[in-house]
């Protein structure tokens, strides 16, 4: 299997050092840059698989490094990594071209998983790796955007059956409006629509998400919703009934 090639830009060099050490150990070729300009230099003799680039670096701004991309590579997958977290600031990142962003300090599991999601819609990464996902009583079929809950069939229309996707791939993330927006819809909207909130309340409805089922959908004020799921006790609960059956 190709090992994929990830570029990082990124001037903290432990910082650096510790990213290319994960990532080396995750399987991936990596190469460090420690200016915008490096990269872009480095870019023009071979393409990589996945740009991580930080928000701020000093000679070009990750946002910059980012509007290079979209411009004249445009299916290059990117992440941006930022310790900002104004809804404005992910907006701007989003807008840019980053397809998705990590928050600083960043957790090695939730940046591998961004990782080989991305990897996986635009190379085919991981042929292996079922489309279907899994979370509690619930199943997802994208090849049929049909959702199971228990033996119960429900089908969506596309965008809610998106948006189910973009929250059960993502538990117990904080994903704001702006977000959802730009990922669902690709545009951002006036803060007065309520647009999302009307997918969210039929999506909750139609797919019986509360508490009582383990996974509830729940709105964050003034940010956006996130998926709240036990995922451990739901995986011991959900292994304790197929060796029950």
């Amino acid at each position: 299997m190709k090992k994929f090639h990830i570029a990082v830009v990124e001037d903290d060099l432990a910082f650096a050092a510790e990213m290319e050490e994960f990532l080396g150990t995750a399987g991936y070729t990596v190469s460090i840059y420690g200016s915008s300009q490096k990269f872009l230099a480095a870019l023009r003799q071979s393409e990589c698989d996945l740009l991580i680039v930080d928000w701020s670096i000093p000679d070009l701004s990750g946002i910059e490094v980012l509007e290079y991309i979209r411009k004249f590579h445009p299916d290059m997958p990117a992440i941006m990594l930022t310790a900002r977290t104004e809804n404005t600031d992910i907006v701007r990142g989003l807008q840019a071209g980053a397809d998705d962003y990590v928050s600083k300090p960043v957790d090695p599991d939730v940046l591998a998983m961004r990782i080989k999601s991305l990897l996986r819609r635009s190379k085919g990464e991981v042929k292996n790796v079922s489309e279907n996902v899994i979370l509690g009583r619930y199943l997802l079929r994208p090849s049929a955007s049909t959702i199971y809950l228990g033996d119960e069939e429900i089908v969506l229309p596309k965008r809610e059956f998106d948006m189910a996707m973009l929250f059960f791939t993502n538990p117990n993330r904080r994903l704001s409006r702006q977000y959802l927006a730009a990922t669902l819809w690709g545009k951002v909207f006036n803060y007065q629509s309520r647009t999302i909130d009307t997918h969210v309340a039929r999506l909750r409805k139609n797919l019986k998400l509360d508490p009582t089922c383990g996974i509830s959908l729940n709105a964050l004020y003034g940010f956006g919703y996130t998926l709240q799921a036990d995922v451990h006790a739901m995986s011991a609960a959900h292994e304790h009934t197929a060796i029950s059956a």
